[in-house]
C-alpha cells in the first residue's frame, strides 16, 4: 500500500528513470543481486512508458538497500486530509463465469455483471410467443453459455440443456430445474394456461409479478375481447363499476360502499383494460366476474336509495321523460355522447340525429366569438375617431 500511494504521486524528473537508464541496469553486470530478475522484463515492456515500467525503474534504484518506511516518504495528501472512508469503494466487482477461483462468490448477493460475451438475465416483461426454438441456433447465440449463470458449454453437450419457454433461451440444469409457470405471452395470444418449462430466474419473476396489474389488453390483443366470452362481460362489468366509483367519489353517504369497492384490487375499478396474471386466472375459472357482480349488485342498490346520487343522473333530452333517471352505468339502456359525456335513453339516441347538448354548446361559442368580434370592432373605431379631434 505505501508503494502504490508513493507511486500514485507525481514524482520529480530527476527520480523518474528513463527507459535507457533501465536497459543500462539490465545489460550491465549481473553479478550482484537483484530485486527482479532481467528475464521477466520482455523488449516491449521495457520500451513503454506504463505505471510498471516505472515502478520496476524505481525498485532497481533501491538494489541491496532497504525500501524506506511508509512514514519517510513525502506524501502528496495525508491521510487525515483523505480518510479511506471518503474513498470510492465500489459496492460490486465484474465477475468472469470462467474464473473458477470465484465460485463460491456466486452465492452472494452482488451484481454479476458478466463479460463481452455473457450477461446474466433481467427481469423483463415479455407479451409475446417466442418460436419455435431451434437448439444450435439458439445456443450459437448465446456463445455456447448458459444464459443464467454463464458457464461455458462444449457444443458436445448442448443436448443437456434446458429451454425457458419465457426468456426463450437454453439454460444449465443448475439454473433450470424443470420449473413450470403460465407464461404470459400464452395467455395474452392464444389464452393458453397451460404450464411450460422454465428457468429458476423466470419462475421466481414470473412469482412476483404475478399479482401486478402490468398486462393492458386492448393495446396487446384487443382481439382476445371477442375470443373470450367471459373476458368481454370482464370488461363490460369494469366500465359499469367505473362510472359508479366515480360518481361515489362525490357522495358523503357512500362511504360504506366505497368501503366494499377498495375490497378488490383498485385497477379493476379504475382502469378498463389492465389485467394482472391473477385476474386472468380468475377469469378463466369464473370467479372474477362473480365478484364484480356482487360489487355492481350493491352499487345499483345504493344508487336506487340515495338522494345525492340520484341528482347526479341524467334525463333523455329526446324523450323528456324525467321520471326515468338514467346514468352512465346502465349500460343496457344508456346511450353516452362521446363529446359531451351526456347521456340519453340508448333507444332514443340514433346514430343519425346530433347531441342536443352539443349543438347547444356549438351554439353557445358561436354567440361568444361574435360577441368579442364586435366588441373588437367598436374598440377600433373608438381609437381611430379619437385621433383625428386630437389632432
Amino acid at each position: 500500500l505505501s508503494l502504490s500511494l508513493f507511486l500514485s504521486a507525481s514524482p520529480s524528473p530527476d527520480f523518474l528513470p528513463l527507459d535507457a537508464d533501465i536497459k543500462r541496469t539490465v545489460t550491465g553486470s549481473t553479478s550482484s543481486r537483484s530485486f527482479l530478475s532481467s528475464d521477466s522484463l520482455t523488449h516491449s515492456f521495457l520500451q513503454s512508458n506504463s505505471a510498471e515500467s516505472v515502478a520496476m525503474g524505481l525498485l532497481r534504484q533501491f538494489e541491496g538497500m532497504q525500501l524506506p518506511a511508509a512514514s519517510e516518504l513525502d506524501w502528496l495528501v495525508p491521510e487525515q486530509d483523505a480518510p479511506q472512508k471518503l474513498l470510492p469503494i465500489p459496492d460490486s466487482l465484474p465477475i468472469s463465469p470462467d474464473d473458477g477461483e470465484h465460485a463460491d462468490i456466486y452465492k452472494l448477493r452482488i451484481r454479476v455483471r458478466g463479460n463481452l460475451e455473457w450477461a446474466p438475465p433481467r427481469p423483463q416483461i415479455i407479451f409475446n410467443i417466442h418460436p419455435a426454438p431451434k437448439r444450435k441456433v439458439v445456443v450459437a447465440k448465446q456463445n455456447y453459455r448458459c444464459a443464467g449463470c454463464g458457464t461455458r458449454i462444449d457444443p458436445d453437450y448442448i443436448k443437456r440443456l434446458r429451454y425457458c419457454e419465457y426468456l426463450g433461451r437454453y439454460f444449465c440444469q443448475c439454473c433450470h430445474e424443470n420449473a413450470q409457470a403460465v407464461v404470459p405471452g400464452r395467455v395474452l395470444r392464444r389464452w393458453d394456461f397451460s404450464k411450460q418449462p422454465v428457468s429458476n430466474f423466470a419462475r421466481d419473476l414470473l412469482g412476483k409479478i404475478a399479482g401486478d396489474p402490468l398486462f393492458n389488453l386492448d393495446d396487446i390483443n384487443s382481439a382476445l375481447y371477442r375470443k373470450v366470452k367471459a373476458l368481454e362481460q370482464v370488461r363490460l362489468l369494469r366500465v359499469q363499476l367505473f362510472h359508479m366509483k366515480n360518481m361515489f367519489k362525490t357522495c358523503r353517504l357512500a362511504k360504506d360502499v366505497l368501503d366494499q369497492f377498495d375490497c378488490v384490487p383498485g385497477h379493476l375499478t379504475e382502469d378498463l383494460h389492465l389485467f394482472s396474471l391473477n385476474d386472468l386466472s380468475e377469469v378463466r375459472r369464473g370467479e372474477l366476474p362473480t365478484r364484480l357482480r356482487e360489487l355492481l349488485r350493491l352499487g345499483s342498490i345504493h344508487v336506487a336509495g340515495c338522494v345525492l346520487c340520484q341528482a347526479k343522473g341524467f334525463v333523455c333530452e329526446f324523450c323528456g321523460n324525467d321520471k326515468d333517471i338514467i346514468f352512465p352505468f346502465e349500460l343496457n339502456k344508456c346511450q353516452r355522447c362521446e363529446d359531451c359525456k351526456a347521456c340519453y335513453h340508448r333507444v332514443c339516441f340514433r346514430g343519425q340525429q346530433e347531441c342536443p347538448k352539443c349543438l347547444r354548446l356549438a351554439k353557445r361559442r358561436e354567440r361568444l366569438a361574435r360577441r368579442n368580434m364586435e366588441e373588437q370592432q367598436d374598440q377600433g373605431e373608438d381609437e381611430g375617431g379619437g385621433t383625428p379631434g386630437g389632432a
